[in-house]
């Protein structure tokens, strides 16, 4: 595991950050967004992360980010030794909800949504943000609620020396809040990691409310594991009969898998199936399903070109 948040020059990255910073006080929206009021930021709830795959910075070097469309919300105080508090413009980045997709879209911060937001529907509140992540868990309850999951993510479709302290890519876990109006939006300079993998960010936050004049608490959890796989070139899937005997087989580069998965037919006679992935290092791992009336799934791992991985499903009828 390799944590990469910005720690190696703190007295170069405070001059960046205060410059960066005081750069987006003096940029302009345009008037292209609303700006939300903060008359109650503080009551503003942290409900998890923004999971972004981006390019980390080398050994001295800054990485501009687009800043278009992140909105005013207020000032922000920062202790500067020497300078004392400074207020600087704060600006935040709003969610777009997808209800086809049931997720939310930041635009420029285009990740993994890894939170639980709250939407009163008709019938009761509908919680969502989460669908992103694999083997997700939720835990809802009047005082506790907690959400968490894995994502996964791999070497770069031109890697020749992945799994070494060169990592161009990493994870950014940008903050995410919601506003008592439900809207839901994240802040800047969240930690970010690099690595192989097999490590899990962890946050639990709780709140003190009124409720029907009482005071009552609540406490939030957001976990999430971050795994790495190998990048996997192709897979064939063999079909076998009652006597163990071939029936067809079938090779398939992962390209020809979309996000929506794959769904194959059995061939007459078939009874159980076997699914070689081959990664990029010639590495085959196998795994054997017996097919019964609804049939077999198979979960894969779909790298980008950057190495972000999103898992889809080989579906055997």
């Amino acid at each position: 595991m390799k944590n990469l948040w910005n720690k190696k020059w703190p007295r170069v990255l405070l001059v960046v950050l205060i410059c960066g910073v005081l750069a987006l006080a003096v940029d302009a929206t345009g008037g292209k967004l609303a700006q939300p009021e903060r008359k109650a930021v503080e009551e503003d709830k942290f409900i998890g992360y923004q999971l972004v795959f981006e390019r980390l910075p080398g050994e001295w070097e800054e990485i501009t980010r687009d800043y278009s469309g992140w909105v005013d919300y207020g000032p922000d105080y920062v202790k500067v030794d020497g300078l004392g508090t400074v207020a600087f413009s704060k600006k935040i980045l709003i969610g777009e909800y997808d209800e086809a997709k049931s997720r939310y879209v930041f635009p420029g911060r285009e990740g993994f949504n890894c939170f639980c937001a709250v939407q009163d529907l008709e019938g009761g509140k509908h919680y969502t943000g989460y669908t992103d992540m694999a083997d997700v868990h939720t835990k809802v309850g009047d005082t506790e609620t907690s959400v968490s999951g894995t994502v996964y993510f791999g070497p770069p479709v031109d890697a020749t020396s992945w799994n070494t302290e060169n990592y161009d890519y990493g994870w950014t876990a940008y903050p995410v809040y919601q506003m008592k109006d439900g809207t839901v939006y994240l802040e800047d300079g969240g930690n970010s990691y690099g690595g192989i993998g097999g490590f899990t960010v962890s946050t639990k936050t709780a709140y003190t409310e009124t409720v029907d004049g009482e005071e009552q608490t609540t406490s939030f959890e957001v976990s999430v594991s971050m795994e790495s796989v190998e990048r996997v070139r192709e897979f064939s899937v063999t079909w076998f009969d009652g006597a163990n005997q071939q029936v067809m087989e079938h090779t398939i580069p992962m390209e020809e898998i979309g996000e929506e998965g794959l769904t194959l037919e059995r061939p007459q006679g078939a009874v159980w199936v076997l699914v070689s992935e081959t990664d990029r290092l010639g590495a085959v791992k196998r795994s054997a399903y017996t097919l019964g009336e609804e049939g077999a799934s198979h979960r894969l791992v779909r790298l980008d070109e950057r190495g972000m991985g999103r898992v889809t499903y080989l579906t055997l009828k």
